[in-house]
């Protein structure tokens, strides 16, 4: 089974998300900052108001920033008659495969931003809990669908001819 890449479109729509978090992050870090400046707090306070929140905010801004790229590599995914495959995570990482003959659920979903890049997300049910391949093409995800609603079709097929 060949593993595939997420299309480029992907690491767009994650920068967007992280851009949206820095933002609520540096606003975060920004009230202490405006108060001060409102009391008119000395220079010295502001100074290490600063330091104390700035260290971190520096570090979480370059975090939030990088995380996208770095995830975007590490995200593999594919599928075959028997298998579906993900492969994910940058700091832990995790490979899941779930055999399609316990799927009882697929689905497709979609935000705003997301219809806008023409990207889904597929959530894959089954009895013991639900999978996510995150953020494929619109056309990927129909045509996962597709695909796995004829190998099950034909699965249900199989077992109802076996119990005669």
């Amino acid at each position: 089974m060949e593993l595939k890449r997420l299309d480029r479109r992907v690491l767009k729509l994650w920068y967007i998300r992280a851009v949206c978090g820095a933002v609520i992050l540096i606003g975060i870090f920004a009230a202490p900052f405006l108060t001060l400046q409102a009391a008119e707090a000395s220079k010295a306070v502001v100074f290490a108001v600063l330091l104390i929140a700035g260290i971190p905010l520096v570090f979480l801004l370059s975090l939030i920033l990088l995380l996208p790229y770095f995830r975007y590599k590490r995200f593999a995914w594919g599928y075959d008659s028997k298998t579906i495959v993900v492969k994910q995570g940058v700091v832990f990482r995790k490979r899941t495969v779930i055999p399609i003959c316990q799927i009882q659920d697929l689905h497709r979903n979609q935000g705003p931003l997301m219809m806008a890049l023409k990207l889904s997300n597929v959530t894959i049910s089954t009895a013991g809990s639900n999978f996510d391949i995150s953020t494929l093409t619109t056309c990927e995800a129909d045509a996962l669908i597709d695909h796995l609603e004829t190998l099950l079709e034909a699965r249900i097929e199989e077992l109802q001819h076996e119990k005669i």
